[in-house]
């Protein structure tokens, strides 16, 4: 129990709070700051009655060293340790303490391996390093300046275990290395590593760099293989991946050779950074989707065959991307810099409390995320800390692309500049996010939501617009879209179609829209039309029929795994610690809806075979692609003299005539149609019809 007479914090470099219980405070007594060889005494500015505490605003006048330790005194000869408080968020303090360096963390060598630690506000630092044999060693860290600690210990340290002993605010704690890039099971210690022994990665993709040539394919590491009734020899891991030509029994591709043969061209993967809810001892005792960040450089560690061995995890993480870079599947790594796991243990809390966090009027930590914690991505230390994160695993493991969870919490400064950071890498690197406008406060402004996408024209957003026009309401799930049965809203669909940037009705680039009808989040599209027909012929007409118009329309293609086979989760909308069970990628599935999966293969080639569903500019949008809405609510796409392609889609189960022009011909229908002669064609089922021009 604290049991000290008042409680004092350093909200500004010449400013402090003293805060004192009601039955110790006596209205006479003066107060001084005592440390660093001097006395300094403080002028009270403020008396404030809260009940039942007494809360004092003073000031100072002197140079304080926030390495040193300093105690408030007053007349009665009390005193209190002074402790850090609102200055770490102030902008002189975030000035200050910027540190630009890139060489956080350990930097290796066999000589001699450099450690450096970014706490400002620690009055010291001790490394606790043990050896390969399990003997442990203290060093003392050196302050020299920008909040940095540092120390050099000479030898090869490969293989040592480290971790940090650090004084804040009146408490020694243990703490991780926040730059840390290999950990044992559960982030008991961090490891230093050589990276030059690790796995090369050998391959990269053939991509353009146009993020309108990307079909992005959504999954999670574990769930890809977890189906127990398909023999993956290394079910729900990393390796899992890199398993090839198997197939089912009755001889449909499954695995990897599943992704190859479907076309995709990137791979978006569910957190793979170090993450907590999973006892990496024992894996399969839990399950959870990974949105717990921990250690923001570490590889996560139940997806190892070996957790605690740290060079297992980078290199079989490495082996993953190399072999799908080897059948040019690009990598995208979902990152969560919005939130962390655990506010208080998360390091930078630890090292400098109060600082990585927004907080509201009463210093209270914000949880627009739900966490009940939201990084201050803006302060620079954390900016930095995200950049270079980023920046390592572009680098390090090669990642084709990075996908920001919740990035309307993340300020557009910070996605500004990693994006051109990472253009400094490569040209090919795709970034896109959740662009939800959630802040009610000034904030919002500098947020990179939606609703600022001309300040950040090269960063693409989720298009919810799509999502429910398209599917249906996400949060009712009886409320139907344009493919479930709801046809009050053609005028959107049709921007829709168009990328929603046609005269900026939402984007201001085609680029910019990653169109989906379903992700790992809420209902499942097959679970959404459960709650609407139990016709399961009718849902799957829907279903592929909104996946074709997620295909073919502009924008970039986002396909949730197991779309394209009616993937179901039982009803369960939010499945992130529901269990292999729920949340396997079902192979059985994939076997029994060949024909669905065939067409989706044909509708991706379609999409690669032909530039007019990459039209770049707004200008195109009009020039070269004509929407034509039926009176029967269908759809007529027509890209004349691009590609010479007319696209119907077709939402309703009622006979319709159209007339296709003498020099077309059908080339891909996902249901059954009837041509009456050589222009007239008889659509009677749901689902999307394509003609060519000038094929025989």
């Amino acid at each position: 129990m604290d049991k000290r007479p008042f409680y004092c914090y350093l909200d500004n470099f010449d400013e402090m709070t003293i805060i004192i219980p009601i039955k110790n405070y006596q209205d006479n007594l003066e107060y001084f700051l005592v440390g660093n060889d001097e006395i300094i005494k403080l002028k009270i500015n403020q008396k404030i009655n809260l009940g039942i505490e007494i809360k004092l605003i003073a000031n100072f006048e002197a140079y304080i060293d926030l390495g040193k330790i300093y105690f408030v005194e007053n007349t009665k000869q009390q005193s209190s340790e002074l402790y850090t408080g609102k200055i770490v968020r102030t902008e002189l303090f975030d000035n200050i303490y910027n540190y630009k360096k890139n060489d956080l963390g350990f930097t290796y060598s066999r000589e001699n391996t450099k450690f450096k630690l970014w706490t400002p506000v620690a009055k010291y630092v001790k490394l606790e390093l043990v050896d390969k044999f399990g003997n442990t060693t203290i060093h003392n860290l050196e302050y020299k300046s920008s909040g940095i600690w540092r120390t050099l210990i000479e030898g090869d340290l490969d293989g040592y275990k480290y971790r940090y002993n650090v004084y804040v605010n009146g408490v020694e704690q243990i703490v991780l290395d926040p730059y840390a890039k290999a950990s044992n099971a559960n982030a008991e210690y961090n490891y230093i590593v050589d990276f030059s022994k690790t796995y090369e990665i050998k391959h990269n993709i053939k991509y353009s760099g146009n993020p309108l040539d990307a079909i992005i394919y959504e999954t999670s590491v574990r769930d890809f293989t977890s189906d127990p009734n398909f023999k993956f020899k290394y079910p729900k891991k990393y390796l899992g991946l890199t398993e090839d030509f198997l197939k089912a029994s009755s001889g449909e591709s499954i695995g990897l050779s599943y992704l190859k043969e479907l076309g995709i061209t990137h791979l978006q993967l569910m957190p793979f950074f170090d993450f907590e809810g999973i006892d990496e001892n024992d894996p399969d005792s839990q399950y959870n989707w990974g949105y717990n960040p921990m250690q923001y450089f570490v590889p996560e560690g139940s997806y190892s065959t070996n957790p605690n061995d740290p060079y297992a995890r980078i290199n079989e993480l490495k082996m993953m991307i190399d072999k799908l870079h080897e059948n040019n599947i690009g990598v995208i790594m979902d990152v969560v810099y919005n939130h962390v796991y655990d506010a208080y243990n998360f390091p930078l809390e630890k090292l400098i409390p109060g600082y990585a966090y927004h907080v509201d009027r009463n210093g209270i930590n914000t949880s627009i995320s739900g966490c009940s914690n939201d990084l201050a991505t803006h302060r620079k230390m954390m900016r930095k800390l995200i950049i270079d994160s980023v920046l390592f695993w572009a680098t390090e493991y090669k990642i084709d692309g990075f996908r920001f969870d919740l990035m309307g919490l993340i300020d557009y400064e910070t996605m500004n500049e990693l994006r051109q950071d990472l253009q400094d890498i490569s040209d090919k690197i795709i970034v896109y996010g959740e662009g939800w406008n959630m802040y009610s406060s000034n904030l919002t402004d500098r947020m990179a939501h939606m609703a600022n996408k001309r300040v950040i024209p090269t960063i693409g957003f989720f298009n919810d617009r799509f999502r429910e026009t398209i599917k249906g309401s996400t949060f009712s799930p009886k409320e139907a879209g344009y493919t479930t049965g709801n046809f009050k809203h053609l005028d959107i669909v049709k921007e829709m179609l168009l990328g929603s940037a046609r005269n900026r009705y939402i984007f201001k680039y085609s680029a910019q829209s990653i169109n989906y009808v379903e992700c790992h989040d809420n209902l499942t599209f097959f679970d959404k039309c459960l709650y609407m027909t139990d016709d399961m012929e009718l849902i799957k007409k829907q279903q592929l029929l909104a996946t074709s118009m997620v295909i073919l329309s502009q924008g970039v293609p986002f396909i949730h795994s197991g779309q394209e086979f009616y993937r179901t989760k039982d009803l369960d909308e939010n499945s992130y610690i529901s269990g292999d069970d729920i949340n396997k990628i079902d192979w059985q599935l994939r076997v029994d809806n060949e024909t669905s999966v065939s067409l989706v293969r044909k509708l991706i080639k379609l999409r690669k075979d032909h530039n007019c569903f990459r039209l770049k500019a707004t200008s195109d949008l009009d020039a070269k692609a004509e929407v034509i809405i039926l009176n029967s609510s269908s759809i007529m796409m027509h890209y004349n003299d691009v590609c010479n392609l007319l696209i119907v889609f077709k939402p309703q189960t009622v006979e319709e005539t159209i007339i296709i022009p003498e020099e077309y011909s059908l080339i891909l229908a996902t249901d059954s149609i009837k041509n009456n002669d050589n222009q007239e064609y008889v659509l009677k089922q749901i689902g999307t019809y394509v003609f060519k021009k000038g094929v025989e």
